[in-house]
């Protein structure tokens, strides 16, 4: 009777253990096991565009799984939030952030604290940029000294209303109590083509896109907004070290629905890690579009508090601009 009873319990025991492992036998599943999608707001050829595609080439290796970038472009990227979002919390879906998602979320029109953050790759610094050959106004601080005196006289050009471009150039405003009339096109040509144009005195854009024209001394960097000067521009002042505290600067990262187990988020991070170090393919474009002067990496925790910081800087100056109501 004893080794009848036995026979049954350990039988039972078998049966337990077959149901509790997944098939192949292994106690845990194998993370990667298919192909992981990569949503991107922006068209191909773009600047993320570029980013997300340079990376997932080494990172493939790494994670030795197939990787698809999907482009869902159009309404400032909220299809292309709204769709990461509806796929399951599980690691095979990444959605390219920036900067969009910050002033998404300050105008309600999507919720960056849905997402889990997993890597920082790139913070990218801005530029304000005169023409040399029609500007009268040499320095920041005339164009800052003139703008206070003539409320509105100077004109930016920038890429986009209400996003990046017009928040950076308004917070410097805000800062500085230089009162310039923003003036917003839809793409960074245009932009640049009216200040070479003469028809605004001013550029917002970052040195990478625009570097031919600065060593062709067509335009003029006069202030950066970063920490502390970069040695490839040493001549050109910070807003920081004139007594203006602007530092924002477009940054590129990646980031999985909210839920999405935290170790999967680790193994996603070091995988992108390894691949931001890769010398092939990812550095020579970083270096290529002067990405590499300004320290871009940060890991999942650190992430998420820059994100914090973002967005409190965001509101408080979309609201001072009256974009946002208080």
């Amino acid at each position: 009777m004893k080794k009848v009873l036995f026979g049954i319990v350990c039988l039972g025991c078998g049966f337990l253990l077959f149901v509790l492992l997944p098939s192949g036998g292994s106690a845990a599943e194998k993370f990667p096991a298919k192909t992981i999608e990569v949503v991107n707001q922006f068209g191909p050829g773009g600047g993320t565009d570029i980013y997300v595609r340079t990376l997932a080439i080494p990172a493939r290796r790494a994670l030795k799984v197939p990787m698809v970038i999907n482009n869902l472009t159009g309404g400032g990227g909220v299809p292309a939030e709204s769709y990461a979002l509806s796929q399951p919390a599980d690691g095979y879906t990444l959605f390219a952030i920036g900067p969009e998602q910050i002033i998404n979320t300050v105008f309600k029109r999507g919720d960056i604290t849905k997402f889990e953050p997993v890597i920082r790759s790139q913070h990218d610094q801005s530029m304000l940029f005169i023409n040399p050959e029609k500007s009268k106004l040499k320095t920041i601080q005339e164009i800052v000294d003139f703008a206070k005196k003539n409320p509105g006289a100077l004109k930016i050009s920038l890429t986009g209303a209400a996003g990046f471009d017009e928040t950076a150039v308004g917070l410097f405003s805000l800062r500085s109590g230089a009162k310039l009339t923003r003036i917003p096109f839809d793409g960074a040509q245009e932009a640049l083509s009216a200040l070479l144009g003469g028809h605004v005195d001013l550029l917002h854009e970052e040195p990478g896109v625009v570097m031919s024209l600065i060593e062709a001394k067509q335009i003029k960097p006069v202030v950066i907004f970063t920490e502390k000067r970069l040695e490839q521009f040493p001549d050109v002042p910070t807003a920081r070290e004139l007594g203006w505290d602007v530092i924002l600067g477009r940054w590129r990262g990646l980031a999985a629905p909210k839920g999405t187990p935290m170790e999967r988020i680790q193994t996603l991070h070091d995988a992108f890690k390894k691949a931001m170090n890769d010398k092939k393919v990812y550095q020579p474009v970083v270096k290529g579009q002067l990405l590499h002067l300004r320290p871009g990496y940060k890991g999942p925790k650190e992430f998420a508090q820059f994100l914090d910081e973002e967005l409190k800087t965001y509101t408080a100056v979309l609201r001072e601009l009256g974009f946002v109501k208080q």
